[in-house]
């Protein structure tokens, strides 16, 4: 016999019982377990990954960035280069445009100024070969763009933490 206030419904993206339904469930985003039987744990269930089904997108299989959680934004140090006393209306189509060339360019990134939106004057370019990189440095450092020499040299690695 059930007791006055206790709920029996279970419900079933968590398995929590009687908080809430199935269709109001606040957990039902961070987990797919309408294919597994309800248990009466409920969200503590979604941290225990003997219980879950979910796979951070940074370990699934097809992840884009596989090498220890980095992405593909972040730059190769090998052949990295850093440009500097760039306009506040420099962007990276422009630094791409620029730099290609000199050969393949994997990534261009300029930092820009959060509140703002304008170029903070520096970015990065990395480049499949690093011979490309080398060409890009000799010709252009020094070099006059957009009413402001270029100073282009090789970026210097991040620190590891």
């Amino acid at each position: 016999t059930a007791n006055k206030g206790t709920a029996l419904m279970v419900c079933r993206s968590c398995g929590k019982k009687g908080d809430h339904w199935t269709a109001k469930c606040p957990y039902k985003d961070l987990v797919d377990t309408l294919d597994r039987p309800p248990t009466s744990d409920g969200p503590a269930a979604l941290n225990d990954p003997a219980k879950s089904s979910y796979v951070p997108p940074r370990l699934r299989k097809d992840a884009v960035y596989q090498d220890g959680g980095h992405d593909m934004r972040r730059r190769n140090d090998e052949n990295s280069v850093r440009v500097t006393n760039l306009s506040e209306d420099t962007r990276e189509p422009d630094l791409l445009e620029l730099f290609r060339a000199f050969g393949p360019v994997s990534r261009v990134y300029v930092a820009l100024d959060q509140r703002t939106g304008s170029s903070r004057g520096f970015g990065f370019v990395n480049f499949v070969q690093r011979e490309d990189a080398e060409k890009a440095i000799s010709k252009l450092n020094g070099y006059g763009y957009d009413n402001l020499i270029l100073h282009v040299e090789w970026a210097t690695p991040r620190p590891s933490n």
